[in-house]
């Protein structure tokens, strides 16, 4: 359901009081350290791992000279070494009032302090999601007749992670990962099948875009749209993809195309990036490539993934609105008030959330491929 502003100024009391929770090692930094948080973001894009970042304000003891501990066990929870170590599992949850949505559940990566000629010395907590790890080391493996929907999960499972997975639907003689980490290898199946890959909470997503799914939020232009700079652009845009491969066996070429009407979550009542560009360079906007490929299927989704890329670059902005923790990336936002061409569904590919001194301000950068 697609919630108007109306109804998001009745579900967050008005946008009137701003509040989070952090837990580190499931610890309360508020209500449990007292420690005063001076701001608090979360950063949520479609292409890599969430991160975040927190300031703490009260943390330094100016009459020993020493960082704050643990009120309560004074000599076992220093801040620094202990609770903020690295590898500490973070919870971040944001909101309004006491209704307060999961936000990040991560692991701290990094701390920063600074002691300024004037002022509080402050440290800087940050860190990424559950899929930080993946990223690090690299690794061989071989998988043979198997689609990568299934070795997506079997990594998932390695990870500690639960698989949240289509099925792909093609298998490969043979997919091989050659001295990369995890998390690259996971990144190239999902750019040849056109997916997208995430970690929420501590689920692995490998899946087509949602953008065909419906808005969860209606924002108007001044109300409670702050600001919005979209652009429309053709530079990438082709209107026929065609990919060629050799079938060893049968020793007879593979084909395998995707074109006009083909574009992911497009709306059939706008025009496409496809279909402008045909308008504007006729037959020239074709793109011809040939890969390795073993199957006219396989050929279909690599064509299919390569005009996806493509499309979606037609239609991109950015915008900040009110706090909104309904906004993340994967999802779709409504956007009117600015003229009948912009005035349309929109598919989040990084948002950011922000709490601090000014209240609490969502950003976030879109695309869609039709205007």
């Amino acid at each position: 359901m697609t919630l108007a502003i109306e109804e998001l100024e009745q579900d967050h009391k008005d946008f009137y009081v701003p509040a989070f929770q952090i837990k580190v090692n499931e610890q309360d930094l508020l209500e449990k350290l007292f420690l005063e948080i001076a701001s608090v973001q979360v950063d949520n894009p479609l292409k890599g791992p969430d991160h975040f970042s927190f300031t703490i304000n009260n943390a330094f003891n100016f009459e020993n000279r020493e960082f704050r501990t643990d009120p309560e066990k004074p000599m076992q929870f220093p801040l620094i070494n202990d609770l903020f170590a690295f590898g500490s599992s973070v919870e971040i949850l944001m909101g309004y009032g006491k209704k307060m949505q999961l936000m990040l559940r991560g692991k701290i990566t990094a701390v920063q302090t600074s002691f300024p000629a004037g002022g509080l010395p402050q440290i800087n907590v940050s860190g990424f999601d559950l899929s930080y790890c993946m990223a690090k080391g690299k690794n061989s493996d071989n998988w043979t007749n198997k689609t990568d929907s299934y070795v997506v999960s079997k990594l998932a499972d390695k990870n500690g992670l639960k698989p949240k997975v289509t099925d792909t639907r093609v298998q490969h003689p043979k997919t091989e990962q050659n001295q990369e980490s995890d998390w690259q290898f996971l990144r190239r199946l999902a750019d040849r099948n056109g997916y997208e890959l995430s970690v929420f909470d501590k689920d692995l997503r490998f899946a087509p875009p949602a953008n065909d799914k419906q808005a969860v939020v209606s924002l108007e232009w001044g109300r409670g749209l702050l600001s919005f700079s979209p652009e429309i652009n053709i530079a990438e845009q082709i209107s026929k993809v065609e990919v060629r491969g050799w079938d060893v066996a049968s020793k007879k070429e593979i084909v395998g195309t995707a074109s006009i009407g083909e574009e992911p979550g497009r709306d059939p009542n706008r025009r496409s990036g496809a279909e402008v560009i045909k308008q504007v360079c006729k037959e020239q906007g074709e793109l011809k490539v040939r890969i390795p490929v073993f199957s006219q299927q396989e050929a279909k989704r690599r064509a299919e993934a390569i005009l996806k890329k493509r499309s979606e670059l037609f239609v991109q902005g950015s915008g900040e609105s009110i706090g909104l923790p309904e906004i993340k990336a994967n999802t779709n936002i409504e956007l009117t008030g600015m003229g009948k061409p912009f005035n349309k569904t929109y598919y989040v590919e990084q948002s950011t959330h922000t709490i601090n001194a000014s209240g609490y301000r969502t950003t976030f950068k879109v695309k869609d491929t039709t205007i």
